[in-house]
């Protein structure tokens, strides 16, 4: 009797050990599924192979494009460092953007160019700037105190702001304004001056008989303001033909104010190119594609089968009797 109870409980511990292990089982089994339907669906993204714009810049660009007046009003709203400076957030600078262009734009307009701002399409004008821009510090020559800051491929380090005026490049006030002062006494030469372009942003009634001045420099940044406002009163005298291209070189973010630098560190997200991979139960059915390896022409699919009884009706020999 005791080796037959102990046998039974042997048993009895067996099965509850075997019941424990499947209940496992089939709760780790679960977990697993419910994981693998979460992660079903693939979102992918296309971004732009060049690097970042900031959302500043092409704001003003997309106000060009309404009115160029615009462009030089929003630059002035924006040239001071501390404007912004409430804002900690991407999303504080996006609004703060958006609040200042509507006081330019009616309302549809407005919208219109608030959802331009979100599909970011301003942003390949400001690769083109930046282009343009590394094109004027590698062929351009600079003044001969400033050419221990060439690096060795003929770029200037840490050069955020600086001005082209075909023969020379100027990167701070105090030559831009001998220039400058220069010009108005007809003393500049006026070969080789830079080429402009339709896209340029040239500053209002400007001379167009004077001295072409291309500022290459980003809003927001410390030598922004300074050589702007050189400029922009020079060309409100008649000395210089003053043209903006918008451009924030790598490695001056930390030279601009929060706002000014937003966009610039992240690639481009092209919006409107998004595709969602929904992976979906597939049905197939099986072929003999024997007849088709060996050259054997098969009938139509479109071609009913009329030997095929159809209720009770076999239309072939129908047709048979009939004819």
């Amino acid at each position: 009797m005791a080796t037959a109870g102990g046998s039974r409980s042997g048993v009895s511990r067996a099965a509850f050990a075997l019941v424990a292990v499947v209940l496992v089982g089939c709760l780790g089994g679960g977990v697993s599924v419910a994981e693998i339907r979460r992660q079903k669906n693939v979102q992918v993204a296309l971004r732009a192979k060049w690097a970042g714009t900031p959302l500043l810049l092409e704001a003003s660009e997309l106000l060009s494009k309404e009115r160029r007046d615009y462009f030089w009003e929003f630059i002035g709203h924006w040239k001071e460092l501390d404007k912004g400076s409430e804002c900690l957030t991407a999303k504080c600078c996006a609004q703060k953007i958006v609040e200042d262009v509507r006081s330019f734009l009616s309302e549809p307009l407005a919208s219109i160019f608030e959802f331009s701002l979100t599909l970011r399409s301003a942003s390949p004008r400001l690769v083109l700037y930046k282009q343009l821009a590394e094109e004027s510090l590698s062929s351009v020559p600079v003044k001969d105190d400033a050419l221990e800051q060439i690096s060795g491929s003929g770029a200037v380090e840490g050069t955020c702001c600086w001005v082209d005026t075909g023969n020379t490049l100027f990167f701070n006030s105090d030559d831009l304004h001998k220039w400058l002062e220069g010009s108005g006494k007809g003393a500049t030469d006026s070969t080789g001056q830079p080429e402009l372009f339709d896209f340029d942003h040239v500053y209002p009634r400007s001379n167009i008989t004077a001295p072409v001045a291309i500022f290459y420099g980003a809003v927001g940044t410390k030598c922004f303001k300074e050589l702007h406002v050189h400029l922009a009163e020079a060309s409100k005298q008649g000395k210089v033909r003053y043209a903006l291209r918008p451009v924030l070189p790598s490695g001056c973010q930390a030279t601009s104010s929060f706002c000014g630098s937003i966009g610039a560190a992240d690639a481009v997200t092209l919006s409107g190119y998004g595709v969602e991979l929904a992976l979906k139960n597939m049905e197939y059915k099986a072929m003999d594609d024997t007849a088709i390896k060996k050259g054997v022409a098969l009938e139509d699919p479109k071609t009913e089968d009329l030997s095929q009884e159809v209720r009770g009706f076999i239309f072939s020999k129908i047709l048979v009797r009939l004819v």
